[in-house]
């Protein structure tokens, strides 16, 4: 049994505690959702749990984790019983391709030969992931970098398994899949710790529900209380039912008032097709969704579209500018590579006016927009130090503060609650309204009914 009690937690660049004086025990074969507005301390209590305060996440730590009458403070015991998929799969893999990645976490537990040959065969089997084995982690679309860290981490049979938004980029089919997989696992004795926002998935997996804001625990229990809507709303928590967009309009083909792509064809080099024959059209003053499964090459239309890969023939079109004079913005899943200043009003700054050095203090214009995504009291953070959500609304304001006719969005409510949701619903159709054409990658389909005006759907996964 996992038991915490009254852990504390202050970040050794902080004033204000993360987590406060947080308590619940955990029985084996329970799951436990983490929810909450984003920046109240999910992240930092799953990093405590997975042992790496105070060695590596430093700051003050008081109170206890025990399971099973160990702690962290014996960390080879402890790595062997409690796993951590945090929110960026990519900055976990050691190996090159899926198949050795799931190898080498077997073999620095002492599994080797028939018996490694045969956990990790059963991990690729059980998320799906079979058909990619033998891909290199870098060259997969983030769902899929998602699904091999927990292939890995579930290999070792762990006794606790922290997973920090695990729904954030995946497709509703897979979001399925990993369900009925966290399901299994907790039959089998495994204690889930999950932090998310996204909870109508969840619903089936998880028992109990701990909500977080500011570190503080503001709410314990089960799903129940959460089926009402001001009870949501005041704890800034998303729905616990799915929704759907099928009364939304289809997205246009062939010319017209935007950007268009026409008969798109495109490969990475020596693979077979990811876009064929591709029509499109991201009309101006509207926003397009495009939604379909994960790999079925929704990023790659946005890095053509936006000049960042050449297809191998047919073109994008900017209707009322010739190529050369129109530009696109895109924001990517991983904001940890789109963020690179000192400080977050700089971000902004530099978004606002290209190529100008770094301002010591920030501009009216920039201290606007964050206040605008709720980030102002955050302007002179480094970026790198806020949450998965802060990072995540910050990279968007980044791509609305640059002047663009196409803005390409990709998966950008992927870390954010229920409040932040429609905060960023707003913005994105205000982007539209100033004569942008907005094109939102998503498998957020309650971000499709609150922003989208029409729907491309990229189809099925290839077979």
């Amino acid at each position: 049994m996992l038991k915490v009690q009254s852990l504390t937690f202050t970040h050794a660049a902080s004033n204000l505690p993360a987590v406060i004086d947080a308590n619940f025990e955990l029985e084996p074969g329970r799951a436990l959702l983490v929810t909450g507005p984003s920046g109240g301390g999910k992240s930092t209590l799953l990093s405590l749990l997975a042992g790496l305060a105070p060695g590596f996440l430093k700051g003050k730590l008081t109170g206890s984790i025990v399971l099973d009458g160990r702690s962290p403070q014996d960390p080879g015991l402890w790595a062997e019983n409690v796993g951590l998929m945090t929110q960026n799969p990519e900055s976990q893999f050691l190996a090159g391709s899926v198949l050795d990645e799931i190898y080498l976490t077997l073999r620095c537990r002492g599994k080797t030969g028939p018996q490694a040959q045969q956990a990790a065969e059963e991990r690729l089997s059980a998320l799906g992931i079979s058909d990619i084995r033998d891909q290199s982690v870098f060259k997969l679309s983030e769902g899929q970098k998602q699904k091999v860290i927990l292939a890995a981490l579930t290999a070792l049979k762990p006794k606790v398994l922290l997973l920090d938004e695990p729904s954030a980029n995946l497709d509703p089919e897979a979001l399925v899949s990993l369900s009925q997989t966290l399901k299994m696992l907790v039959s089998e004795g495994l204690s889930l710790i999950i932090a998310d926002h996204r909870l109508a998935w969840l619903r089936p997996v998880c028992q109990d529900i701990l909500v977080l804001n500011n570190g503080q625990t503001v709410y314990r229990g089960g799903f129940s209380p959460l089926e009402d809507d001001n009870f949501r709303s005041h704890l800034g928590l998303r729905a616990v039912t799915l929704s759907s967009f099928d009364n939304l309009p289809k997205a246009p083909m062939g010319s017209g008032p935007g950007v268009w792509v026409d008969n798109l064809t495109f490969s990475y080099r020596g693979g077979p097709p990811i876009l064929e024959d591709l029509n499109l059209r991201v009309d101006y003053d509207k926003v397009t969704a495009v939604v379909g499964p994960s790999g079925r090459g929704k990023t790659t239309v946005a890095r053509v579209m936006c000049g960042l890969e050449k297809p191998q023939s047919g073109r994008v079109v900017f209707q009322d500018a010739p190529l050369k004079e129109a530009y696109g913005t895109v924001v990517l899943q991983n904001t940890d590579h789109q963020l690179y200043m000192p400080k977050v009003s700089s971000e902004i700054d530099l978004a606002l006016a290209p190529g100008k050095k770094s301002r010591p203090t920030p501009t009216p214009k920039a201290l606007e927009i964050l206040e605008a995504y709720g980030l102002c009291h955050l302007a002179d953070r480094h970026p790198q130090s806020l949450s998965g959500g802060e990072k995540q609304r910050l990279a968007v304001a980044v791509g609305l503060a640059r002047p663009t006719k196409l803005l390409v969005l990709d998966e950008p409510t992927s870390g954010l609650d229920g409040l932040n949701l429609k905060l960023m619903s707003n913005q994105i159709n205000l982007a539209a309204q100033r004569g942008t054409a907005v094109m939102v990658i998503t498998h957020d389909s309650e971000l499709v009914n609150l922003a989208a005006n029409q729907v491309f759907d990229m189809g099925p996964s290839p077979s």
